[in-house]
């Protein structure tokens, strides 16, 4: 098992009242102001995050149980952005990239992660958390994980 999937092992394990507090678990994901950037350097970055998004909804959907609610990777086609969501019951949260006039513009929106200034996650790194708060916070189920 990958440290991530130990990790989504040890939410899904523990039972929800032995839980401790959210932010201990589940941290909120490290996020910055977003800022626009290069087009190529906002593609790529875009493209990371998404590939590593797909690595980690896999690896937690594989120690959820068969019957749990699964995390779903949704990616939308749109003309002049780059965008999926992961979602889990009925939470989400959205990553995307605008690209206009030569720069591209990242932005994290979803339940929880509101801000009176727009956000973007700080990197890949801060994937893990982004999916580990989703579960909690949407109420995973608790079973014994083997």
């Amino acid at each position: 098992m990958t440290p991530f999937m130990q990790r989504v092992a040890e939410v899904v394990g523990t039972p929800e009242d032995d839980l401790p507090a959210v932010e201990e678990i589940a941290p909120m994901p490290d996020t910055r102001i977003s800022r626009r950037i290069a087009t190529g350097t906002g593609a790529d970055r875009q493209v990371a995050i998404r590939s590593l998004a797909e690595q980690l909804v896999s690896e937690a959907n594989a120690i959820l149980g068969p019957a749990d609610d699964r995390l779903d990777l949704v990616d939308e086609t749109l003309p002049h952005e780059l965008a999926f969501s992961v979602t889990h019951r009925s939470r989400a949260a959205r990553v995307s990239t605008t690209f206009e006039d030569g720069t591209a513009y990242g932005r994290l929106v979803g339940d929880g992660f509101e801000s009176e200034l727009p956000q973007e996650l700080d990197g890949p790194d801060a994937l893990p958390d982004l999916i580990v708060r989703l579960l909690v916070e949407s109420g995973v189920t608790h079973h014994h994980v083997v």
